[in-house]
C-alpha cells in the first residue's frame, strides 16, 4: 500500500510517500527563515506558509515517488500537538484529499510519530515494550510504550521544553536561531566542566527553566565584571550543553531501569545534537536513535505510524476529526 503522510504542526510543511514502511519520498519546506528575525516561531506566519506550500510539497513528493495521486491507499496526517492554525491547514488538506480520492485517513500524534522514526525502512518486526523519549523544541517526554496504541507518559518537562531552552540561551548570547545546532557546533568538551549548573528533577520529570536562568545570570555577572570574552562565552555554552545532556542521559537510564526495558527509542529534533547522540551509549540497553534526516518534524514518520495503526490495529479517523494544540 502507498501511504501519504502530511505534517504541518509547526514551521515545516511536509509530505511523504511510503510503500508500507519504506520511504519513497519525503519533502519538507520550512518557513524557518521567516521566523529568525523574531527569535522564535510566529504562528500566523507558519500558517500562511503552510497554505502557500502544501500543494507544492505534495506535487514534488508524488513525482519523486514516481506514483500517481490515485495510487495512494491511505492518508496519515498530524492532528496534535502543535500550533492550532498550522495543524488546521494539514488536517483540512488531508480530509479534502481523502474525500476526493475516496480513501481512508488517520490522524496521528506527531510526538508518537517521532518514536517511529527508527523503524522506517526496517524489515524486522517491532518488539515491545520499550522506553520512548521525545525531545524537541516544544516537548520533552518520556513514555513507556507497550504498543503504539498503548503509550503511558512517565516523565516530561515541568516548564520549558529542552529545545526551547537551547533557543533562549542562544538568543541571550546573540548567536542566532534556532539555538540547538549553533550551541552544538560551539560546544567544546574541554570546557564542559568550566561552570557548574544543574537541572531541576523530580522522579522522571525535568525542569529546564532554572538552568536557563542560572546561565543567563552568570553571563550578566561576568559582563558586569568585564570578564565575558569569547573564550568564556564558549565555556558557559559548553557547560550549559553538558548539563542538559547529562541530565537527559541520566534520567533516561533511570527510567529504563525502573521500567525494566531493554530497548530505548529516541526521536525529536534535539536528538540531532551530536554530543547527545554520542552520550547515549547505555550498558545492556539497545538505544535506537532517529536517523538525522527524520529527527525534526517530517511527514515520513507520520505516514509510517499511520500505516502501522491502520494496518496492525484497524484504526482510522473520520471527518469530524479536529486538530488539537495539545
Amino acid at each position: 500500500m502507498y501511504i501519504l503522510g502530511v505534517e504541518t504542526s509547526c514551521d515545516e510543511t511536509s509530505c511523504a510517500i511510503l510503500k508500507n514502511f519504506n520511504v519513497l519520498s519525503s519533502i519538507t519546506i520550512s518557513s524557518l527563515k521567516e521566523h529568525k528575525k523574531y527569535g522564535g516561531i510566529v504562528p500566523e506566519i507558519a500558517s500562511r506558509y503552510h497554505i502557500k506550500n502544501i500543494d507544492k510539497v505534495l506535487d514534488i513528493a508524488i513525482k519523486e515517488a514516481r506514483i500517481r495521486l490515485c495510487d495512494i491507499g491511505l492518508i496519515a496526517v498530524t492532528y496534535t500537538p502543535g500550533l492550532i492554525g498550522a495543524l488546521a491547514v494539514g488536517v483540512s488538506f488531508a480530509k479534502a484529499l481523502a474525500f476526493s480520492l475516496n480513501r481512508p485517513f488517520i490522524g496521528v500524534n506527531h510526538l508518537y510519530a517521532h518514536l517511529f522514526a527508527p523503524f522506517l525502512n526496517l524489515k524486522s518486526r517491532i518488539d515491545f515494550p520499550f522506553l520512548g523519549v521525545v525531545v524537541s523544541g516544544g516537548h520533552t517526554k518520556i513514555y513507556y510504550v507497550k504498543d503504539f496504541d498503548c503509550i503511558e507518559t512517565v516523565g516530561q518537562t515541568l516548564d520549558d521544553a529542552c529545545g526551547e531552552v537551547f533557543d533562549k540561551v542562544a538568543r541571550e548570547f546573540g548567536i542566532g536561531y534556532p539555538g540547538g545546532p549553533i550551541i552544538d557546533r560551539l560546544f567544546n568538551k574541554n570546557y564542559k566542566s568550566s561552570f557548574q549548573f544543574k537541572c531541576g528533577k523530580k522522579n522522571f520529570n525535568l525542569s529546564f527553566s532554572g538552568l536557563k536562568t542560572a546561565v543567563i545570570y552568570k553571563k550578566l555577572e561576568l559582563e558586569k565584571k568585564h570578564l565575558l570574552d569569547k573564550k568564556t562565552k564558549i565555556k558557559l555554552i559548553s557547560s550549559f550543553q553538558e548539563t542538559v545532556v547529562c541530565t537527559l542521559v541520566n534520567t533516561i537510564k533511570e527510567a529504563a531501569s525502573r521500567y525494566g526495558v531493554l530497548k530505548i527509542v529516541c526521536g525529536g529534533g534535539v536528538f540531532a545534537n551530536s554530543y547527545l547522540r554520542k552520550s547515549l551509549r547505555i550498558k545492556n540497553k539497545m538505544v535506537l536513535l532517529s536517523p538525522i534526516e527524520y529527527a525534526t518534524d517530517n511527514a515520513a514518520t507520520v505516514a509510517g505510524l499511520g500505516f502501522y495503526l491502520y494496518n496492525n490495529k484497524g484504526i482510522r479517523s473520520y471527518y469530524n476529526l479536529e486538530p488539537k494544540a495539545e
